[in-house]
């Protein structure tokens, strides 16, 4: 190799390794960007547990906006997880993947508690989480006007349960994917019923809930229906779209 094929092999080499810790350098800020994206947006969830007087305890996951030290109060956001084997914050992926996502611009504070009993809709589960939702008034700053609960699957049949048993202290219910297994009265019932449903649900027929929503508007409830497509029932993160266009509803009930 002449001295001019010498000059041309440096130049190559050196501008190859110019690029190769260019990119590596790159790579690097692009990981430390998603590090602190990812540490920024998880440093907002909290794990924690309230302990009752007969000896239960409640694991729950809370999620407290930014502007929680700006403001003088703050909707609070009840998320009732789907079912399955409840390992410790069980409840925190919904919250994460769906409900958080969803209701971001509404800066309300979020709870996911974990079922403390192998459903929702009971006594057990019933006093711990009013008990919570007791301990939240006291220590965070709730609009006791702009208290929501949602829920998905099990928690659908929770959400209904609960506002059957405790007219008036929701402002609105969300419903998602499921409806009650047995039978529960709302006449009278204030709270107005946004319910959100797949078409392609394998597990719960449409047509059931359709029934059911029927019937609870003959009787005077206030519920409206809306049917998605293309999600199956076990995909819960697909509905964050859908549940996304219920921020005007929510918005428009406090009004």
């Amino acid at each position: 190799m002449g001295k001019k094929g010498q000059i041309i092999f440096k130049i190559f080499f050196v501008g190859l390794l110019i690029f190769i810790i260019s990119y590596i350098l790159s790579s690097e800020r692009v990981a430390l960007s998603l590090a602190l994206f990812t540490e920024t947006k998880f440093s907002h969830f909290h794990e924690k547990a309230l302990n009752l007087e007969d000896g239960l305890t409640v694991r729950y996951t809370l999620y407290l906006p930014p502007s929680i030290e700006k403001k003088k109060s703050l909707p609070l956001i009840l998320v009732l997880h789907y079912g399955g084997t409840v390992t410790p914050y069980f409840g925190k992926d919904i919250l994460v993947y769906l409900v958080e996502p969803a209701f971001q611009s509404l800066e309300a504070i979020m709870v996911s508690p974990d079922c403390p009993a192998r459903t929702w809709n009971n006594p057990i589960s019933e006093k711990a989480i009013l008990a919570l939702i007791d301990n939240l008034l006291a220590n965070y700053p709730v609009d006791k006007n702009k208290i929501i609960i949602t829920g998905y699957s099990m928690g659908a049949v929770g959400t209904w349960y609960f506002v059957s048993r405790h007219p008036g202290l929701f402002s609105a219910a969300i419903p998602i994917s499921g409806v009650p297994k047995e039978a529960i009265s709302l006449e009278n019932n204030p709270t107005p019923f946004y319910v959100i449903h797949s078409e392609d649900d394998e597990l719960i027929p449409l047509a059931q809930v359709k029934k059911f929503v029927q019937e609870m508007k003959a009787k005077g409830v206030k519920v409206h229906l809306e049917v998605i497509r293309g999600v199956g029932h076990y995909e819960y993160d697909g509905y964050v779209e859908a549940l996304k266009k219920t921020v005007f509803w929510i918005k428009k009930q406090w009004s």
